[in-house]
């Protein structure tokens, strides 16, 4: 179990270096986009001719991208979890040894224990499940994907929810009785 604990923070902590990177790209790819797309507008070629919100909605998307970790932070404290998302380096939190990584005193505990031993992944996966769903959306808006706005919406949520998994777990378990 430590092996796979371990494997799965590094794992985490790597997702969590490369998102910034990931943002940074795609809030420049936006904006370049969108300045492309309000040059074209005063083309005889517009290919915006039925949707001319789109090189606005890619600026607005830009700005976005380059604030991912507030919006993050913005929205998990909507659902009311206790975190706060950084764009900057990670520190691991994951299970250190010393104590027999599943325990307690019965079913409750232990699984809260395997929540807890990988909650910096989930948090990384929670994060990324975001990001991918606003860069799902900028499909949305210009028509390359069949992706409907309300399904985007839910998938965002999913990945807020994800950030502070031992919150969701507990809320979960407090359903069975012990």
């Amino acid at each position: 179990m430590e092996g796979l604990v371990n494997f799965l923070n590094d794992i985490a902590i790597a997702g969590s270096w490369l998102l910034p990177t990931a943002c940074y790209i795609a809030a420049c790819l936006s904006f370049i986009y969108a300045v492309w797309g309000m040059w074209q507008q005063s083309q005889p070629q517009n290919p915006f001719v039925g949707k001319p919100w789109v090189p606005y909605f890619f600026l607005i998307s830009s700005g976005a991208f380059a604030a991912f970790d507030r919006i993050l932070t913005k929205a998990a404290k909507s659902a009311k979890l206790d975190v706060q998302v950084s764009l900057n380096s990670s520190s691991p939190t994951g299970y250190t040894g010393g104590t027999s990584p599943i325990s307690g005193a019965g079913p409750h505990d232990a699984i809260l224990q395997i929540v807890k031993d990988f909650s910096l992944f989930f948090q990384t996966f929670g994060a990324w499940v975001a990001f991918f769903a606003l860069i799902s959306w900028q499909g949305a808006m210009t028509g390359k994907n069949n992706r409907t706005k309300l399904g985007l919406l839910c998938q965002f949520a999913l990945g807020v929810v994800l950030l502070n998994p031992v919150k969701e777990a507990n809320w979960l378990l407090s359903y069975w009785p012990n």
